[in-house]
């Protein structure tokens, strides 16, 4: 197996353990690439180290991530140089009660808006490193609101973002909402050639188990696949991959007789049996797969 690069933002929920076995399964016989919710940016990353396709659009609503990557792409050695500052201001501090006062102050400083992109980008970075577990969560007046994750140190490597800047030279990304995203770049590919990737904001157990919102506005999951679907009729050879939680709740919305369910733990153990992965990770993809097909991929 590969190995798998890791996104430079901390990010929870990451598909990191996943990867190798999900990659196995996305449709290489498209050219163009479009994922309209990025997250962490691991899936990505590793689509475009194994040099999958040939043109990449991706897309988030979080504008401060869409940030961060535009400068990483554009302006890194300013982005860098700052991250590693704030690096040694904080691992300077020697009692977590002063590392938790920089903590707070410097999300201030994000939520007040009056700093320079490049500043407010590597903060970014900081408030996801050192933040809780990696969660990005915003309250009803739109600020990061997340606690501090009492991190005695934190690091950035300084080679693997440098190694990351290069990979996404030729990706082109947009920061709208997933609806206005998809109609942009239909407008320029053709999305027969496309291979479409949806890691959408996963379901409840059930629908009134209350979700931990990832912006401030609930995600409508029916409106989305209807919209999808849509797409399919249209796109006649247009293919695509829904990443989802294992639930009743999923099932519901998703299984349609336009879609085929699979399960990323039987993938694990027809590619690699001795992975041992505890995952409730599902799929809803619109192509038949054979996945021993592709072990050797």
């Amino acid at each position: 197996m590969k190995n798998v690069i890791t996104a430079p933002i901390r990010w929870t929920g990451s598909k990191k353990k996943l990867l190798n076995e999900m990659l196995l399964t996305f449709d290489k016989e498209k050219s163009v690439y479009v994922e309209p919710f990025l997250g962490s940016g691991t899936v990505l990353l590793n689509v475009l180290y194994q040099n999958m396709y040939k043109k990449y659009y991706v897309n988030d609503i979080n504008s401060n991530l869409i940030d961060f990557y535009q400068i990483l792409k554009t302006e890194k050695e300013k982005l860098f140089q700052i991250i590693l500052d704030i690096c040694q201001q904080y691992n300077q501090l020697e009692d977590i009660s002063e590392k938790e006062t920089y903590y707070y102050e410097m999300r201030k400083k994000f939520n007040e808006r009056r700093i320079k992109v490049h500043k407010r980008a590597a903060i970014f970075w900081f408030l996801m490193k050192s933040g809780f577990n990696g969660v990005y969560r915003v309250n009803s007046n739109n600020k990061f609101n997340v606690p501090f994750g009492k991190k005695e140190k934190i690091l950035f490597n300084l080679e693997s973002a440098k190694t990351i800047s290069e990979l996404i030279q030729n990706v082109e990304f947009f920061n709208l909402d997933y609806i206005t995203f998809l109609e942009t770049v239909s407008n320029k590919e053709s999305f027969n050639e496309a291979f479409l990737y949806f890691d959408p904001p996963y379901l409840p157990e059930n629908n009134l188990v209350r979700q931990q919102l990832y912006t401030k506005d609930k995600f409508e999951h029916e409106r989305f696949i209807d919209h999808i679907l849509a797409y399919n009729i249209k796109f006649r050879e247009l293919t695509f991959m829904i990443s989802m939680s294992d639930s009743t709740y999923a099932n519901e919305v998703y299984q349609s007789e336009y879609t085929y369910r699979i399960d990323v733990r039987e993938i694990i153990r027809i590619v690699n049996p001795k992975k041992l992965v505890r995952s409730k990770e599902i799929a809803y993809i619109n192509y038949k797969l054979k996945i021993e097909d592709r072990k050797h991929y």
